[in-house]
């Protein structure tokens, strides 16, 4: 075995929350992460993908309804800038406590080209998994464990910055 690539930190950043609503998908709650493999990032690094990605939401949320499951329309976007592209990756809490999980990508060379990147089994990387836990564990904390009022806005109010 070879590992062509070994480990090195990657800067985490919490980004904001954004809110966005349509006809289709009602009003979401949405997580914003930026993950960069250039030491230097900062978070206004990624205002452009961001902008890119707004645009997918309506479709991606789409896949919300795939399930005959409870979702609550809060979500998790990690928008990872790789070396080959950009990945994009949206998860949401449905039916308590199982997560729905989509990766996207756009190549470097066609940045405003995101295609479906998990249909054939792509979950997310080493770095992305930092920011899954830690939501996983937020989730619990303020809406598993607190199940007969769930404290949405403290779950909403708690995330990850850390180079990893």
């Amino acid at each position: 075995m070879t590992i062509q690539h070994p480990y090195k930190p990657s800067p985490i950043r919490f980004l904001g929350i954004h809110t966005h609503s349509d006809d289709e998908n009602g009003a979401w709650s949405i997580k914003l992460y930026g993950i960069s493999v250039r030491n230097g990032f900062q978070p206004d690094d990624m205002r452009e993908l961001l902008e890119r990605v707004k645009r997918y939401l309506p479709t991606w949320l789409a896949n919300s309804r795939n399930y005959p499951l409870q979702t609550y329309n809060i979500a998790t976007l990690i928008l990872h800038e790789g070396k080959e592209g950009y990945f994009a990756i949206l998860n949401w809490w449905i039916d308590d406590n199982m997560l729905q999980n989509h990766v996207y990508f756009a190549s470097l060379d066609k940045p405003d080209e995101f295609t479906h990147y998990s249909e054939k089994g792509m979950m997310t990387c080493v770095w992305e998994l930092a920011v899954i836990w830690f939501e996983r564990t937020a989730w619990i904390k303020h809406i598993l464990k607190q199940a007969a009022k769930p404290d949405v806005e403290g779950y909403l109010g708690e995330f990850f910055n850390e180079d990893v």
